[in-house]
């Protein structure tokens, strides 16, 4: 419920950032995405995720909604700025809520407003399942 519940609290905060969120359904998980500039989340939410906070610092969530089920999962991607054919690492912070839902947290460098190309894979219960998006991401 908090994943959910916290989800839907930064996607409020994103404004314009927002609108890209996206969802796809692995097996019988509902996984929901988006970027952000980290210096939206507010001090709260920073802490309570160990998260750092900055004006050059975007972020990724992946809300893994697992209808109170326990799921074995992993995600590993990268990211790399749009017109780059170099793609950075991205290391994942899991993190699950009493309800059971999982969020993974990442960072990444942002200098300018640019559009970020995110490439992930994630496994859930076995299944694999690859995500591609594109998103705007931009320090205000």
């Amino acid at each position: 419920m908090m994943g959910r519940i916290g989800l839907l609290l930064l996607s409020m905060c994103f404004g314009m950032q927002a609108m890209a969120a996206g969802a796809l359904v692995v097996g019988q998980t509902k996984v929901n995405y988006n970027a952000y500039m980290s210096d939206f989340l507010s001090p709260a939410i920073a802490q309570k995720y160990k998260l750092e906070r900055s004006k050059q610092l975007g972020g990724l969530n992946i809300n893994l909604d697992t209808a109170g089920k326990k799921v074995a999962s992993t995600i590993k991607g990268t990211v790399r700025a749009e017109g780059e054919k170099k793609a950075t690492p991205l290391t994942f912070k899991q993190v699950i809520d009493d309800s059971g839902a999982i969020d993974y947290f990442a960072q990444f460098p942002v200098n300018k407003p640019q559009t970020f190309v995110f490439d992930i894979e994630l496994k859930i219960n076995g299944e694999t399942s690859d995500l591609k998006f594109s998103q705007l991401v931009a320090p205000l």
